[in-house]
């Protein structure tokens, strides 16, 4: 069964993410859609552990086997989506490439699964500039805890 961990009704949205911290040669993988960038990642699956839901997302959406190397950060995130309320959990995990070159160091590239989304190598002393979320990677992302962390968002 293929079902994602997203729940919605008329008042608001729910769901489970997992997303990569993928760092090389002091660049960051990201997904972009126009002006935004977030980790590339995705929506766990009913019956998946978070490793194997972003090792599937991340094989749908670039193409690349990854390996977890470990989690680093928990999000309760909870903001106002139009109208409605949203409220996500996601997990942050770093991770390196099974294979280094199977994405190039000059990458931009579409989503495999969403044309919309392109996915690109950002040299991490530009993430300041950038609207990137979660936020608090433009300071997080430049030193790593070796703990996991956890942060709350409440923009309700």
């Amino acid at each position: 069964m293929h079902k994602d961990w997203l729940f919605k009704d008329e008042n608001g949205i729910c769901h489970f993410r997992v997303a990569a911290v993928l760092i090389r040669d002091n660049k960051l993988f990201v997904q972009r859609i126009k002006y935004e960038y977030a980790l590339p990642g995705g929506h766990m699956s009913f019956g998946e552990t978070s490793e194997e839901a972003l090792t599937r997302e991340f094989r749908e959406e670039a193409g690349a086997e990854i390996i977890c190397d470990r989690l680093i950060w928990i999000e309760e995130n909870f903001w106002k989506w139009g109208d409605k309320k949203a409220h996500n959990i996601s997990f942050y995990y770093l991770v390196s490439l099974k294979d280094n070159t199977s994405i190039p160091d000059i990458y931009n590239e579409t989503m495999k699964d969403n044309k919309d989304v392109r996915m690109q190598w950002v040299p991490i002393g530009e993430i300041a500039h950038l609207n990137i979320y979660p936020q608090y990677i433009k300071e997080k992302v430049h030193n790593i805890s070796p703990g996991v962390e956890h942060f709350i968002r409440n923009d309700w």
